[in-house]
């Protein structure tokens, strides 16, 4: 690309040499639009050629898709309940206009592309105010073809969007700190400097959205270590710097605002809990996922993460502090080493690890490749720089001998799968070995010819960008198939068109197949063995997925009830089986007092439809001290009311056992009773049912005693493990919006 530019504009490349502190050139412009062509070729073609990887790209895929399906748009919907907490929204927001057009993996995956090509487009242009305009392109190109970029680049995750947003951000602090930026240049009246401050907390509040308070952490630990080295912490406490920081963290709040106060609002104080208590502190405390080279891993990881130039790493660290004052001044070479420095010793003390966690670090250690490569550019090959070129060749001995010994560390880098075996991975795929020996050739042949000097590093990133393609083109599809229980899904529709039950024996797997069933899989635990029998104890046919350690067991639990069971597909991992015979014989006589053949006609009419499958018709109050005055029901405190629920069977064949359940709430929230009940009192499960059956249900609703509520609300829905039925017809029936059903208001007398 470089090279285009030269012919472009005419010039040596030696033009790219020199920090902007002025507009845009043509220069500028011409690098700014390569940028974003090279990296559109790169990242756009072959994005939907390889199943969703599972679980992540299914599981974040199912909460775009679901809440797009609810209407839904601050409040993140996973298997009929919005208390997906585990995420910012910023991600699901990206996805559900794309999967409005159409669903699938091309169009998942195509937001964050094109996300990662602006964000390429943008650590170039605010580079160039730190560095070399040609050490900000090399330092581009090198992300643009590093291996952990380039993957989440293609994969619906929400790392991409914060790590192109921290980047973008941490560049922004660095030039209001350490940038050559004239004071007298103003925006609006407002100082140039000043502005890139502001816009720091900008794109860190959206990182917030994005990934929660790393928006907070990542630039709090670099600018902390920046201070610690400079000894110089006025650039946090000084007054000029200060009221700058506070009107900035005033930018910062009015961008996770709306969404955070409407959640607090909405969901209580349980939300914040959740969201900022379990997924950031405990992550950290290591109470997730807790490798077991806990301060090691991520030193490892960087060698795949950023093949072929990990190998020039320690080179470029050497040469960024000690011998590049021609190129970059102390204070920022101290500023863009506190960018990685704070981060990766933050990340590598962290308790939980997977292993993309690491990648915020990948740009700016793109930054030191950068400049390095800048001087290696036009620079007289000392011996220095001979012995360095030797030192990268031994490490690419070292990272392959590595990946040769266990190659899921590199081909699911972002994953955690990595560290399971690729037993159905064919052989031909791995063409590493050959990239190494190319890679050496390259560097020995720089090292003694000076022709290839420059064209050796051409060929460099043409061989970093050929076999990155090759990897998403051809590799990707194969390890995907391998890993995804797409095919899984694949053999269950294909075997069943009429779509038979089927459930997931295996609680994990719901985050793969929950999105490409669209919901229509029962989750059920190995351990809880009367849901089990429950679900396969019907005649008829149905269909399980299951790990090969559990199918013992399985098959014997289906043996108790009469069943037998056929593999459908099967890989090492994971397998499907097909469920069928008669089922164990079945006594209703003891649901015939919940049985009805019609409904009182004096109920309260309710209406209310779950799943579109059972209907709520209406209750009644069978006994309990209540009376009526001035149109409302009131109770006494401390009193039991008893209350018939009337379901009607809507379908032929119901696939889920429902059991109902019930919340009593008071207005102030203080006082909460609740409780879980069979349907039916367990005498006939929804599974038996028949259009047109009519099923009473009685429940209790208890008033407690000794709270500060003027009025209880019992809540009642259905739900079957942890899947709750879906209110279907919400808009006409009184609901909290989290499928619960408001039977009444209930006021205290006291």
């Amino acid at each position: 690309m470089i090279k285009l530019i030269k012919s472009k504009i005419g010039s040596d490349i030696d033009t790219l040499n020199g920090v902007r502190t002025g507009s845009f050139n043509n220069l500028d412009k011409f690098a700014v639009i390569s940028i974003v062509v090279l990296s559109a070729l790169l990242y756009i073609p072959f994005l939907g050629n390889f199943f969703m990887i599972d679980p992540w790209e299914n599981h974040y895929s199912h909460v775009a898709w679901e809440t797009l399906e609810r209407g839904s748009f601050a409040k993140l919907w996973y298997q009929n309940s919005n208390r997906f907490w585990s995420k910012p929204p910023l991600l699901f927001w990206m996805l559900m206009p794309f999967y409005k057009l159409h669903i699938s993996e091309f169009m998942g995956r195509l937001p964050i592309a094109l996300f990662s090509i602006g964000t390429l487009a943008g650590f170039y242009i605010l580079l160039t105010r730190l560095v070399s305009r040609r050490a900000s392109m090399l330092a581009t190109l090198i992300l643009m073809l590093s291996p952990h970029y380039f993957m989440l680049s293609r994969q619906i995750m929400v790392d991409l969007p914060f790590i192109g947003l921290n980047t973008i951000a941490l560049l922004c602090m660095a030039i209001y700190f350490v940038g050559d930026i004239p004071e007298e240049e103003k925006i609006w009246k407002i100082p140039r400097k000043d502005m890139y401050l502001y816009l720091f907390y900008f794109f860190e509040g959206w990182g917030f959205l994005a990934k929660g308070l790393l928006s907070v952490v990542i630039p709090g630990t670099a600018l902390f270590v920046f201070m610690l080295f400079t000894r110089n912490f006025g650039y946090a406490f000084q007054w000029r710097h200060l009221k700058k920081h506070l009107i900035g963290f005033g930018v910062y709040i009015a961008v996770i605002a709306p969404w955070m106060g409407y959640m607090w609002i909405s969901e209580g104080f349980e939300f914040i809990k959740i969201f900022i208590w379990f997924h950031h502190f405990k992550r950290v405390a290591g109470e997730i996922h807790k490798p077991n080279d806990l301060y090691t891993l991520y030193l490892r990881i960087l060698g795949y993460a950023m093949f072929p130039w990990s190998a020039f790493i320690p080179a470029a660290i050497y040469h960024f502090m000690s011998r590049s004052r021609e190129l970059i001044s102390n204070n920022k070479k101290i500023f863009l080493m506190s960018m990685a420095v704070g981060p990766f010793f933050f990340l590598s003390f962290s308790g939980t690890k997977f292993y993309h966690y690491i990648a915020p670090v990948v740009p700016v250690i793109a930054i030191f490749l950068g400049v390095y490569f800048d001087k290696l550019w036009t620079a007289r090959w000392e011996l220095s720089s001979k012995i360095e070129a030797v030192i990268a060749i031994m490490l690419v001995a070292a990272i392959g001998r590595d990946i040769g010994n266990k190659y899921g560390l590199w081909l699911h880098i972002v994953t955690f799968y990595n560290e399971r075996s690729l037993d159905r991975i064919p052989s031909w795929l791995f063409v590493i070995i050959p990239v190494f020996s190319a890679f050496a050739i390259t560097l020995f042949s720089m090292i003694f010819s000076s022709f290839m000097r420059k064209k050796g590093f051409y060929f460099l990133f043409v061989l970093a960008a050929g076999f990155m393609t090759y990897y998403f083109a051809v590799c990707l599809p194969v390890i995907s198939n391998a890993y995804s229980l797409k095919p899984h899904v694949d053999a269950y529709i294909k075997d069943s068109p009429e779509r038979a039950p089927i459930a997931d024996y295996y609680k994990w797997l719901r985050k793969s197949v929950g999105f490409n069933l669209r919901n229509d899989v029962t989750f059920l635990q190995a351990d809880k063995e009367k849901n089990v029998l429950r679900f396969f104890d019907k005649p008829g046919t149905q269909y399980v997925i299951l790990r090969p350690n559990d199918k013992k067991r399985f098959e014997s639990l289906m043996k108790r009830i009469n069943k037998s069971t056929e593999p459908v597909f099967k890989d090492s991992r994971n397998q499907l089986l097909k469920v069928s015979g008669k089922g164990k014989e079945r006594d209703f006589s003891k649901s015939k007092q919940y049985r009805v053949d019609n409904v009182p006609g004096d109920i309260v009419r309710s209406d209310v439809i779950f799943d579109e499958v059972i209907k709520l018709e209406g209750y009644k109050i069978v006994s309990g001290k209540i009376f009526h005055k001035e149109g409302r029901t009131w109770s006494k405190e401390n009193n039991t009311i008893t209350i018939d629920l009337y379901f009607k069977a809507l379908a032929d064949s119901i696939t889920k056992d429902y059991d109902v359940f019930l919340h009593t709430e008071g207005n102030q929230k203080d006082k909460r009773t609740k409780g879980d009940e069979n349907m039916a009192m367990g005498t006939y499960p929804t599974t038996f049912w028949k259009k047109g059956d009519i099923v009473r249900h009685p429940i209790k609703v208890r008033i407690p005693g000794g709270s500060k509520n003027e009025y209880y609300i019992p809540y009642v829905g259905i739900y079957q493990e942890e899947y709750r039925g879906n209110i279907t017809n919400r808009d006409d029936v009184p609901n909290d919006g989290d499928n619960r059903y408001e039977l009444l208001k209930i006021y205290l007398d006291k």
